[in-house]
């Protein structure tokens, strides 16, 4: 019985080749876009993400901001006492941790598996000047080999080196060499908030591609940086990478909770391109069920056709012995061919679309590095859902109309009503 309604099903498909290939091809076109459409927008996610975290640590911790102490807030509950005066305002000095060895095992051992890097930091506001051009930047003490699990500034380099950085040299972002109009070997001058001067050279131009740290980071040896910001031997932070980043907010929640520092994650600083990602995976979402529902109804349509233009067909299959069950079958079995035929061929057009755009490269004129003109980031899950969204729409559209073949009367049908 099942071979009498296969067999049936694919004679009709053939005999009726202009609507089978239509419907074939509704099919493909709605995977293609699907699969294209979640791979090219997940791939832009994914770079804009790795954009920003890549040159920023996921997680910041830091000594809490200074606040004064007053007598009302050191009254218990339902002290009937006024008391009148004004909060003082302190003076806001550098933040500093003496003694940051042991702080940093134990930041360690609190979040093993989710922490993949860890440094202490050294961090302050400095004016950096050539001639009659200055600068306000942001002053980063490292030691490259350190800090460079953080923020891979070594492999952005566009010219000169960060590796065996010493005493008087400074590397600093294409964009603020540019601004000051400086090259490698040219000398700059520094100035902390502290009062603190120095002169350094030169010795790496790099290029990260997220704007707020080519245009306003400057990176020195640490002493030099203790020195300038006049903090001995402490820090000001530690630095930290998570596996997961977009795990980086609740990580830093429990930390908060271990820890007698102030704990920022880039989420938080980030929360405005966080919410436009958001977005734009809800603008992917809304594509892909129009897609799909546009896909399911136009093979509704074309099943609908198939069985009013073969009315007559029917009726005589039926009159033959064919039963409601085996029409039902066959206009199922119609729907269900056309979906997997017209999903094999989405498929692999997006593929074969996805590959030819992943292979374009542009060249940066700065680093003379390529990189992908589109981003793509195609998954599995990606495939699974184009197929299975198309598929799941061509059975559902078949439905009725399969039911209406099956309950057609021979008779009616044979005598021409």
């Amino acid at each position: 019985m099942r071979s009498f309604a296969l067999s049936v099903a694919l004679r009709q498909l053939i005999c009726h080749r202009g609507q089978t290939l239509l419907s074939i091809g509704v099919v493909a076109m709605s995977v293609t876009l699907i699969i294209f459409t979640s791979a090219l927008i997940r791939g832009v996610q994914t770079r804009l993400v790795t954009t920003i975290t890549d040159s920023i640590p996921h997680i910041r911790i830091m000594p809490e901001e200074r606040q004064p102490e007053v007598l009302w807030d050191r009254a218990a509950p339902g002290d009937p006492t006024m008391y009148v005066g004004t909060v003082p305002k302190l003076e806001q000095r550098l933040r500093k941790i003496e003694g940051w060895p042991p702080w940093l095992e134990r930041i360690e051992a609190l979040q093993p598996d989710a922490i993949t890097a860890l440094t202490p930091s050294i961090e302050g506001s400095v004016v950096i000047a050539r001639e009659s051009k200055k600068i306000t930047a942001r002053l980063v003490g490292a030691v490259p080999e350190v800090y460079n699990r953080i923020i891979d500034l070594q492999q952005n380099l566009v010219t000169g080196r960060f590796a065996g950085l010493s005493g008087g040299e400074a590397v600093i972002g294409l964009k603020l060499a540019t601004d000051l109009g400086v090259t490698l070997g040219n000398r700059v001058s520094l100035l902390s908030e502290e009062g603190i001067g120095t002169t350094v050279t030169i010795a790496g131009i790099f290029e990260t591609g997220f704007g707020s740290v080519d245009g306003g980071l400057v990176v020195v040896p640490v002493r030099d940086a203790q020195s300038l910001l006049r903090i001995g031997n402490a820090i000001t932070g530690f630095g930290l990478k998570v596996g997961d980043v977009f795990a980086a907010e609740q990580i830093a929640g429990e930390l908060r909770q271990q820890l007698p520092f102030k704990v920022e994650s880039w989420m938080q600083d980030n929360e405005r391109t966080l919410s436009g990602l958001r977005a734009q995976s809800g603008s992917s979402a809304m594509i892909i069920f129009f897609t799909t529902a546009s896909s399911g109804l136009a093979i509704a349509a074309l099943m609908f056709m198939a069985v009013t233009g073969r009315y007559r067909e029917i009726g005589i299959l039926k009159a033959m012995g064919a039963t409601a069950g085996q029409i039902l079958r066959v206009f199922t079995l119609q729907g269900s061919i056309l979906s997997l035929l017209g999903s094999a061929i989405g498929t692999l057009a997006a593929l074969a679309l996805l590959g030819w755009l992943g292979g374009l490269k542009t060249i940066s004129p700065n680093t003379g590095r390529a990189s992908e003109l589109f981003p793509i980031a195609l998954t599995i899950g990606h495939v699974f859902l184009g197929n299975g969204l198309a598929i799941g729409a061509g059975l559902i559209a078949s439905v009725y109309p399969a039911w209406r073949a099956s309950g057609i009367n021979p008779i009616e049908v044979i005598r021409g009503q």
